[in-house]
């Protein structure tokens, strides 16, 4: 995967992640290597690596995943990035550290109704 990375193959990222997603190879030693590629832009998988740290609940996760609920990406562009955006969340739901509430209530106060009301939803969820 890291190389993968240095050489930006989205490709190569893409197998790789549905290895790993299929036979479920990813445990908590990947959560650094997963955010990394997260906030990257050249390849189209940030759906799928939300999904694999939403497993892992990873509290290492939470910065970059919070990072993530926020941006956009131009090939998300035909929904605001939303649907990521939303899987971050979840994510952040199910780490369910004081840091992760913490990212949530921050996304509370968010313009976008969706990702407020998201945000809203899995508090309550977890109280």
């Amino acid at each position: 995967m890291e190389e993968a990375i240095v050489h930006e193959e989205a490709d190569n990222v893409e197998d790789l992640l549905l290895v790993g997603f299929g036979l479920n190879l990813f445990d908590t030693s990947w959560t650094s290597i997963l955010c990394n590629l997260l906030e990257l832009k050249w390849h189209f998988q940030h759906e799928n690596i939300a999904r694999v740290l939403q497993n892992l609940k990873s509290p290492e996760s939470v910065e970059c995943l919070y990072r993530t609920a926020l941006d956009k990406f131009d090939y998300l562009a035909y929904n605001n990035s939303t649907a990521l955006a939303i899987k971050c969340i979840w994510a952040l739901g199910d780490i369910n550290t004081r840091e992760a509430k913490e990212k949530l209530q921050l996304l509370e106060q968010n313009g976008e109704t969706t990702i407020r009301e998201n945000a809203t939803k899995q508090l309550n969820r977890n109280n």
